[in-house]
């Protein structure tokens, strides 16, 4: 059954004198903050005093209407309300929500990506516990998009949000990354840039025509690598993601997509991602270009 606008409306109004409410504290805390050492902390007191009395009234109040028949009912429906809800925050008295924790998961990791171009946003939050994110700027189709979001964004947000099971990504459209000369640095995931393993050379980049597959073995480790149309060059665990097989005999289509010669699974190279079956993928490794020399490096025990 379609829902009347008039709700919603009204909530965004609300929201909107609440976004303004709040900014106006905002610029009176900041004429505060240019008033002598004195006179702040008789401001901060004032204000601590007030929010201590106000928290035990509320505290009580909370305590007195959990005990009545539907209490609990009724006070999680006065806690949907947008100004209900910011002064229970402020005071301490609910825990931030779970998409308030998302959020500030990635805020902790954004400054990461966006020093290298990056981003990330979260699209969707499905209850009760799956999140849709997108990648965004050099992050989106990148080689290492994998362990952009395996080794920084996922941990930050199973970190803060325990009861998140499932985070998937939306939008993907393995677009190329920026084209990488010879005699630079090709991008990887910042969360790799720190990692504990040495770099160790693979091959030449000349012995890797555009738009083919080769494998090498690396140490004791078998790898797949694949140079796209665009010059980069692209890194994985020689081992298909259904049973293990290895991929180096399977075919490539002009757009990047491997498929097993073993049983048909299909792979889209540019981020690993199975198109078979998308809940699985090729394992990554963090690649570079050095002076024309493919470097790789295990992020990942």
């Amino acid at each position: 059954m379609a829902t009347s606008p008039v709700p919603d409306d009204i909530g965004r109004r609300e929201a909107d004198t609440l976004t303004e409410d709040i900014a106006r504290l905002g610029s009176l805390e900041k004429i505060v903050q240019g008033w002598d050492e004195t006179q702040q902390r008789t401001v901060l007191a004032l204000r601590d005093g007030w929010e201590a009395m106000y928290r035990e009234c509320l505290r009580r109040l909370i305590r007195t209407v959990q005990s009545a028949p539907q209490g609990a009912t009724g006070l999680r429906e006065a806690a949907a309300d947008p100004y209900v809800y910011a002064v229970l925050r402020t005071l301490g008295l609910v825990r931030p929500s779970l998409q308030e924790r998302i959020e500030a998961a990635l805020d902790s990791v954004r400054p990461g990506l966006e020093g290298h171009g990056g981003n990330v946003e979260l699209v969707e939050l499905r209850l009760p516990d799956t999140v849709i994110l997108r990648l965004l700027g050099s992050c989106h189709g990148c080689p290492s998009s994998s362990l952009t979001l395996s080794d920084g964004v996922e941990k930050a947000i199973r970190d803060a949000c325990p009861e998140i099971r499932h985070i998937e990504t939306a939008g993907r459209q393995y677009a190329a990354t920026a084209l990488t000369g010879e005699g630079s640095e090709q991008r990887i995931s910042p969360f790799a840039i720190g990692g504990r393993h040495p770099w160790l050379p693979a091959m030449r980049l000349e012995d890797l025509p555009r738009n083919s597959l080769l494998a090498r073995e690396v140490l004791s480790d078998a790898l797949l690598f694949w140079r796209d149309p665009d010059g980069d060059v692209h890194c994985y665990r020689n081992a298909c993601a259904h049973l293990g097989m290895p991929l180096e005999e399977g075919k490539v289509d002009p757009a990047g997509v491997l498929t097993c010669p073993h049983h048909g699974f299909q792979f889209a190279l540019e981020s690993g991602e199975c198109l078979t079956i998308p809940e699985v993928q090729l394992e990554p490794w963090a690649v570079r270009v050095v002076d024309g020399e493919i470097q790789v490096r295990k992020d990942h025990d």
